[in-house]
């Protein structure tokens, strides 16, 4: 995980994910404990689409891998 820039999302549990996203919810101390470490051997990481940067694009398309298609070599400066 180390291409992962130090901004990486947090990682919850799913049985956080509502407390986590209700506004309503002021227990500083139970969500300063939601977010944990999380093993890197259970991660993986891939490409996705640009569609991904933009917040009107909210479905399952956003995470589908796809392939990265470099210039060929010697073509970098044509």
């Amino acid at each position: 995980m180390s291409d992962v820039p130090d901004r990486m999302a947090v990682i919850l549990h799913r049985d956080n994910y509502d407390q986590w996203l209700d506004l309503g919810f002021t227990d500083v101390t139970a969500v300063s404990e939601m977010p944990r470490h999380y093993d890197a051997r259970m991660m993986r990481c891939f490409p996705v689409s640009a569609m991904i940067n933009h917040v009107r694009n909210d479905d399952a398309e956003c995470v589908r891998p796809v392939e990265i298609h470099a210039p060929p070599q010697g073509q970098l400066f044509v």
